[in-house]
């Protein structure tokens, strides 16, 4: 059953055969569910990882990271 209504479910070969348009699909957000010899597996894009939440509350950069010269230091 989706988990919403932007889910999609197809079988593995219209899947392969139409892999650039269910490639278009799931890079706008739709999660495709494909079924094949009784599994289902899902198929979506992934949002890259940014190393800008990597300290996201978990500390607090005190200075100035882009200038050369200052000293910064990271508060925890």
């Amino acid at each position: 059953m989706p988990d919403n209504v932007t889910d999609m479910e197809v079988n593995s070969r219209d899947f392969q055969r139409d892999f650039a348009q269910m490639k278009a699909k799931a890079s706008s957000g739709v999660a495709i569910r494909v079924s094949s010899n009784g599994e289902t597996f899902i198929f979506k894009s992934e949002r890259p990882r940014s190393w800008q939440g990597a300290l996201k509350g978990k500390a607090e950069i005190i200075g100035d990271l882009l200038s050369t010269g200052l000293d910064w230091e990271a508060s925890s």
